[in-house]
């Protein structure tokens, strides 16, 4: 396993991965060549309320090598909240596609993007096979994240993410646990929710593990309305999120995102 990610990225990432997402240009790992597909940690999430055929759990894999373009493999498992690990145990990224999820069905690929000039930000461009509708709500370009390769419910507010460790780390939260969003920022600007989007979240005694929620409740609609009416059409923004306690944090700076707002206008009720 490769362990090559700061442990704040986790929440970031689930929040963003989220609203339908599929990671579109990846870097990789200079020098690195993967054992056929490699997982991307902290990028497991599912979600209900996008309506049509988001709704349900996705993971991601890559697939690189020096000189060769990297293939980006986005699955999908249509039952929500059936995640493709439990508790400490990873899967490889072989192991995800066709395979059941903790509450049955499978993951299958969902969307594939090929990124051919690592470096640079093409966004849906890359994306040469789409099974959705009307293609990802959001696009994101990383710079490179940690690789898993071969070689009780609580609701809590944080002042800080190292708060929010200090409290995993110690025992004093829930395996199962919520938190409560409030607002957005886009290129450093913030956007308040007037409803908060409820957060399910699931750590390990280390870290976050993975991420649910569900987008048409209020606080689904209100962030889905903020990122329609403050994000240009799919054109790179910077984005982070506010939470209630005080924490606020943005996505690794490794991470750009673009926004797909046919897609996000579809799942507004």
């Amino acid at each position: 396993m490769l362990k090559k990610a700061a442990l704040s990225a986790a929440i970031g990432g689930m929040a963003v991965f989220g609203i339908g997402c599929a990671t579109t240009d990846y870097n990789g790992w200079s020098g690195h060549t993967t054992q056929s597909e490699a997982k991307l940690w902290g990028s497991e999430v599912a979600f209900s309320g996008f309506g049509g055929d988001y709704d349900g759990t996705y993971s991601y894999t890559v697939k690189y090598a020096p000189g060769v373009p990297v293939t980006i493999n986005s699955y999908k498992n249509p039952i929500v909240g059936s995640f493709s690990r439990d508790g400490m145990v990873d899967r490889d990224g072989d192991d995800v596609q066709g395979r059941s999820g903790i509450l049955g069905g499978k993951f299958n690929k969902w969307w594939v993007a090929v990124d051919r000039a690592p470096g640079t930000c093409e966004f849906f461009s890359n994306i040469t096979y789409d099974k959705s509708a009307l293609g990802p709500g959001v696009a994101s370009c990383n710079g490179s994240s940690e690789e898993i390769d071969k070689d009780l419910e609580l609701q809590d507010a944080f002042a800080s993410v190292g708060d929010l460790f200090a409290q995993i780390w110690s025992g004093a939260l829930g395996k199962n646990f919520t938190v409560q969003m409030t607002s957005v920022t886009v290129n450093g600007t913030a956007v308040p929710l007037t409803n908060a989007l409820t957060i399910n979240l699931r750590q390990n005694g280390v870290r976050p593990m993975d991420a649910s929620f569900d987008l048409s409740s209020p606080g689904g609609q209100d962030l889905i309305r903020a990122l329609l009416n403050n994000t240009p059409d799919k054109q790179a923004v910077t984005v982070g999120f506010g939470v209630s306690g005080g924490m606020a944090f943005g996505v690794p700076t490794s991470l750009t995102l673009a926004f797909n707002h046919a897609a996000l206008q579809a799942a507004l009720k």
